[in-house]
């Protein structure tokens, strides 16, 4: 039992949140403001999208979208037949652990649906009804729309429970605009069929937990992380679209209003970090955004949700976050070659006045990419009814756009990033992103003091980012994966001893001081070596810039004391996918692997000095291992370039590396 309850902290967050009563404090919040709610809504459901009879609308959105892609794509899955999603697939996470094999398979359900709808909204001639029809009911037959990952002991697909996860709701939200949106030419016994199993699936489901306790895999209600908007979002999708009295919709969206606004937002630090990382907050933030503008439709405007406090900082985290074009370290469980949504912030810079013109006129209405009845619910059709411009609806401390790639720093005080840029953005020069925060964020990974370096647009110290998930991934086995533990982080170890986990291990920041051309940032990472034979552990960043009289260089050094008696053993890795020589006895470089035409950019010579409490030098040597070599489930391999020694005399071991 203790396991499954460690398994099921990670999955969903905390413990607490999983088998806790939701606080009665909560509900009546609730139910408050959901009788405030009922009489601004209208009597009848408002669609999220026009109806298909509403053709005017329908063939302008299908001028301006991708929706020739999306018909031929549809007419491939008139010819193609459903793939099946047997019982042991599903259960085959249970028995093996491997969670891609099913989702993979129901991904290419949810497309079929999802494709079926859209092409036959933009075209409208009833040849996609039949093969839409067929996947409804194929997944109104089917046990489960959880993801096996999520679905604690099977007990949802075997009936024992019921309790949507993030696809579960996702998938009933679309179902339900579709279904509304369609309605006039789907068969009555589709229609209901869709809609009784939306209530019994996810409405019914979230409203007895909220009122009554219970159900495990809710979790997400009171929980802090991405789960939290992303599954309001496809509720509130599914309310607004299937629930035909006022005060229901109001019930459901008073719960979204209330929980989102006051538990998501715990998750953000008051400068507007995300733990997740900027592939989370993609998805996370993403759909908070999505929520807001079905929120603003299906309410009338009575409920505004990007007046939440914080919106506008995590809304400009993924700005600030951003190292050079395009470029953003990889922390949590991130990939490191994340790109930012754009279409999301051209919406933001619409609601929130960021000021992002370019991005608007690029990536904005009517040149938004929606493939799914949500998306084009939140990006496409308010601003067509607001005739293309699309008023903000939270105000705008200045009129300063939101450009951080042009500020030399950047910093989350709170989280403990910085993220130093060298003078306009030079691409020859290197830039580099510190981290400290602690061991126990959302989607943690153990590297209190992990740091990256940039040149030339490629990373040439990184952190590799996630690992494939698996059983194990969100389970108490989470660090030994060697991607996720500080083995594959460019942090120390020390005596053989990887960082520890948890939110108590904090890094202490010492000092941060940015002066002209420089950056000074010190912290302790002594909690994390708790058990190591280490008294304290420092590390210290020193960024130059480059100018008249400095070098572009960064200075990475950390000073370790031993406990009295205790062994004094240390490595002080850089992680890399690029390639690496030694050109001297305490020098390396590293330089980018060769494009395809055969071309390298700059690269970056490190060189290593180390010395004891008494200033007497101290020897070392590189080594190379490769992070996760033999584990299925680290994607790619980066190289461990570690520099090692052992201290002879005394208890103080104090090494730089000067990277330039």
């Amino acid at each position: 039992m203790e396991k499954l309850l460690l398994a099921a902290a990670l999955i969903f967050g905390a413990v607490p949140a999983l088998f806790a009563q939701v606080p009665q404090a909560d509900l009546q919040e609730v139910e408050k403001r959901a009788a405030e709610l009922a009489p601004l809504l209208s009597p009848e459901p408002v669609p999220l999208v026009p109806l298909i009879t509403d053709r005017e609308k329908w063939e302008y959105y299908a001028s301006c979208t991708e929706s020739a892609q999306t018909i031929k794509k549809a007419e491939k899955y008139l010819t193609e037949p459903i793939p099946e999603l047997s019982e042991d697939l599903y259960k085959e996470f249970f028995a093996s652990g491997n969670r891609t094999h099913y989702q993979n398979r129901r991904k290419v359900w949810v497309d079929r649906f999802s494709t079926l709808v859209m092409a036959e909204l933009a075209e409208n001639k009833g040849r996609f009804v039949p093969a839409l029809e067929e996947i409804i009911r194929r997944f109104c037959e089917y046990p489960s729309w959880l993801l096996p990952a999520h679905d604690l002991l099977a007990t949802v697909y075997d009936g024992k429970d019921e309790g949507p996860d993030l696809a579960a709701t996702e998938f009933g939200g679309d179902l339900g605009i579709a279904v509304q949106a369609m309605e006039p030419v789907l068969s009555p016994e589709v229609v209901q069929m869709a809609r009784e199993n939306i209530r019994r699936r996810v409405l019914a489901p979230v409203r007895n937990k909220i009122e009554k306790g219970g159900y495990p895999m809710i979790g997400w209600i009171i929980g802090t992380n991405n789960w939290n908007p992303v599954c309001f979002c496809g509720t509130t999708a599914a309310a607004l679209s299937v629930c035909a009295s006022a005060e229901e919709r109001a019930w459901y969206l008073a719960a979204a209003e209330h929980f989102v606004s006051t538990r998501f937002f715990l998750g953000i630090t008051d400068d507007g970090y995300c733990s997740e990382g900027v592939s989370y907050w993609n998805y996370g933030f993403g759909h908070f955004v999505i929520l807001a503008e079905l929120a603003q439709r299906g309410s009338g405007g009575a409920v505004n949700l990007y007046t939440c406090p914080k919106v506008r900082p995590l809304a400009e985290f993924a700005l600030k976050m951003e190292v050079a074009p395009g470029r953003y370290a990889a922390f949590a469980d991130c990939s490191p070659a994340v790109k930012l949504d754009k279409q999301l912030f051209a919406l933001l810079s619409r609601r929130l006045n960021l000021g992002l013109d370019e991005t608007e006129r690029d990536f904005g209405y009517p040149h938004c990419k929606v493939k799914t009845p949500t998306a084009a619910a939140a990006y496409f059709f308010p601003s067509y009814e607001a005739g293309g411009e699309l008023p903000p609806l939270a105000s705008s401390p200045d009129e300063k756009p939101a450009d951080f790639l042009t500020e030399p720093v950047s910093r989350f005080p709170d989280a403990g990033v910085v993220i130093c840029r060298p003078d306009g953005g030079d691409p020859s020069q290197i830039a580099a992103v510190f981290k400290g925060g602690n061991n126990g964020e959302m989607h943690n990974h153990n590297d209190l003091g992990t740091f990256c370096v940039l040149r030339g647009g490629v990373w040439l110290v990184i952190d590799p980012g996630k690992e494939t998930y698996s059983k194990r991934t969100f389970s108490e086995h989470r660090y030994e994966g060697e991607l996720l533990n500080s083995f594959g982080h460019p942090v120390p170890r020390i005596n053989g001893t990887l960082q520890k986990p948890g939110a108590e291990v904090q890094a202490q920041v010492l000092e941060f001081e940015p002066a002209g051309d420089s950056v000074s940032y010190t912290l302790d990472l002594s909690a994390a070596y708790a058990g190591s034979g280490a008294e304290r552990v420092v590390r210290r960043y020193e960024y130059t810039r480059a100018g008249q009289e400095t070098p572009n260089r960064l200075t990475v050094t950390d000073t370790v004391t031993f406990a009295p008696g205790a062994p004094r053993t240390a490595d002080f890795p850089l992680i890399t996918f690029e390639n690496w020589t030694q050109t001297g006895g305490q020098t390396i470089e590293i330089t980018p692997r060769p494009a395809k035409d055969g071309s390298t950019g700059p690269g970056i010579r490190v060189a290593v000095s180390a010395y004891d409490e008494n200033g007497s030098p101290v020897p070392g040597r590189f080594t190379e291992q490769i992070v996760g070599k033999d584990d299925p489930l680290t994607p790619k391999k980066p190289k461990r370039i570690a520099w090692e020694t052992e201290l002879a005399e005394g208890r103080m071991l104090t090494v730089s590396m000067t990277i330039e």
